[in-house]
């Protein structure tokens, strides 16, 4: 069911439905992870009560979060709503256009209800930190590039569940989907997306040592590392880094001592519930000459794909690398190479 329009509701009803949605939300708070409940149903609310047929309409801001939340949460929000409102009443997800942004009056500050506490800010975390990752960042020479945030993403139906899984990764990292697995062909936006989840990160989480390394750089660090007999210093510099993005792991391929050790670093941020994000140009049951463990490990958590963006996408694309310089082009132009770059963003720009 899709609720194309936001609908209008008179101040009782506002009232009524935002303390319903506050009580549902605290009977959850009692069963699940706070921090989940945050992640998935921050834009989720009550959207209509149906008294003849018995159910309680929840609208989401789109399939993604329908798809998430209807797989995490239909049967505690069900017994939820049985608990606070009704026992006889059950549930049923729709799209509500109105939840695309935060600003609805039927939403509620989950934060607030919950009582979970923003990420401590940089002044606050131990200079310790601080110096261990400047020292990363030193040693490593990977830095992220601030041009790549998810505002500069263009969102279209081709990588539309890419973007909101990455989101939410990078509001909660190493609760929501761990690994992250990104696969798509060359130049649709995968590293956009990782160097963007980095950025959000780091500004949201200083306290946090966040690494991002192309897989070439991976096997080179490791490789010297083996030829200085040095591999437990480089494997205690790892231990150190709370998110690891690695890009383009297609490129373990035959490298079989690099994936050993890979899937020993890959272990031990699984256990401590540190977040992982990896890219390929293909799904990990795809990847070739690549160890079946890894293979198996890449898929734990989430794996989402990238498409090339239809023509409607292109434009728009384009459109906003035109903002981003200040420039502009005649439309006709715009339609005639959006018709004949197809594939690849890179080449659009």
């Amino acid at each position: 069911m899709l609720l194309d329009m936001v609908q209008q509701y008179d101040e009782e009803k506002v009232a009524f439905y935002r303390e319903l949605r506050e009580k549902v939300i605290l009977q959850l708070g009692m069963k699940e992870d706070h921090k989940k409940i945050l992640s998935f149903l921050a834009k989720v609310g009550i959207v209509g009560i149906d008294e003849k047929d018995k159910i309680v309409h929840i609208g989401v801001p789109n399939e993604f979060v329908l798809t998430q939340a209807k797989k995490f949460f239909q049967k505690s929000i069900k017994e939820a709503i049985n608990t606070v409102y009704n026992p006889q009443f059950t549930v049923k997800f729709v799209i509500y256009s109105g939840f695309v942004n935060s600003g609805s009056e039927l939403l509620i500050n989950l934060k607030k209800v919950l009582n979970i506490k923003d990420s401590v800010k940089e002044a606050e975390y131990p200079t310790i930190k601080k110096s261990m990752k400047s020292a990363l960042t030193e040693y490593f020479g990977i830095l992220f590039d601030p041009v790549f945030r998810f505002d500069s993403f263009v969102v279209g139906a081709n990588n539309n569940m890419a973007f909101s899984a990455s989101k939410a990764t990078a509001e909660h990292p190493g609760q929501t989907y761990n690994p992250l697995f990104l696969y798509g062909n060359v130049g649709l936006g995968k590293t956009h997306l990782m160097q963007a989840i980095g950025n959000e990160i780091m500004e949201q989480y200083p306290e946090k040592v966040v690494l991002y390394l192309p897989t070439s750089k991976l096997i080179d660090e490791i490789v010297l590392a083996l030829r200085g007999n040095k591999l437990p210093n480089l494997l205690k510099k790892f231990e150190e880094v709370d998110v690891l993005l690695i890009d383009d792991i297609q490129f373990l391929a035959d490298k079989e001592k690099t994936q050993e050790i890979f899937y020993n670093i890959f272990n031990d941020f699984q256990l401590k519930k540190k977040q992982i994000i990896l890219s390929s140009d293909r799904a990990p049951k795809e990847l070739v000459h690549i160890e079946p463990r890894l293979k198996s490990r890449f898929a734990l958590g989430l794996v989402t794909d990238i498409q090339a963006p239809d023509f409607e996408t292109r434009i728009a694309i384009l459109q906003s690398k035109l903002d981003i310089k200040s420039e502009s082009l005649d439309f006709e132009y715009l339609e005639l190479i959006a018709k004949h770059v197809k594939d690849n963003v890179r080449e659009l720009e």
